[in-house]
């Protein structure tokens, strides 16, 4: 904002000085009363906690050293052994819709490795047997990992990376077992 340039000066006659000076004689200053303003910290978005100890449990499953799963293809494809081998067939067609979608770009391998943890327990904890992991392209760290982590979790029924409409080769759907909960005798 520019201000207005006067094309006159303003003067003040003597008599209005002195009559202002009369009128101030006497004043002094005031104290300040105010307590200076203190900022605040910033909020951080709190992360949903799954319970700690449930995670750890499902962290038991999943191991770095192992590398059982060894992708030939552009597609993954998994069948835990003594199930229906059409299952990966299945989840190529889309015959199964994901309830939940866990989106793990961005994250460390240790962050995917937990998120993914959560991610079973909570499938679990809600009944839900059909997931969606987008773990990426990238540089295929977390592509070559998550298969190797999925084959371990006993839950796993099967996996085969998602169709175009849910990530391709940047996801997985996961089909899982859900455990029934028992119905109370009466």
């Amino acid at each position: 904002m520019q201000r207005k340039k006067l094309s006159h000066q303003v003067r003040v006659s003597t008599e209005d000085s002195e009559l202002f000076r009369q009128s101030v004689t006497g004043a002094r200053p005031l104290m300040q009363d105010k307590i200076a303003p203190v900022s605040k910290p910033g909020k951080k978005k709190a992360r949903q906690a799954v319970n700690l100890s449930q995670n750890e449990q499902q962290l038991f499953f999943f191991s770095d050293g192992y590398e059982g799963f060894v992708s030939n293809s552009a597609s993954l494809s998994y069948v835990q052994p003594g199930d229906d081998p059409h299952l990966a067939g299945r989840l190529k067609r889309a015959e199964f819709q994901p309830q939940v979608v866990l989106d793990l770009h961005g994250l460390t391998q240790q962050q995917a490795k937990t998120e993914l943890a959560g991610l079973l327990a909570y499938c679990q904890q809600q009944q839900f047997n059909c997931a969606c992991v987008i773990h990426g392209k990238g540089l295929g760290i977390l592509a070559r990992k998550v298969p190797n982590w999925l084959i371990q979790h006993p839950n796993v029924r099967a996996f085969h990376t998602a169709p175009k409409s849910w990530g391709k080769h940047g996801a997985l759907l996961l089909l899982l077992k859900i455990n029934q909960p028992e119905l109370a005798l009466r």
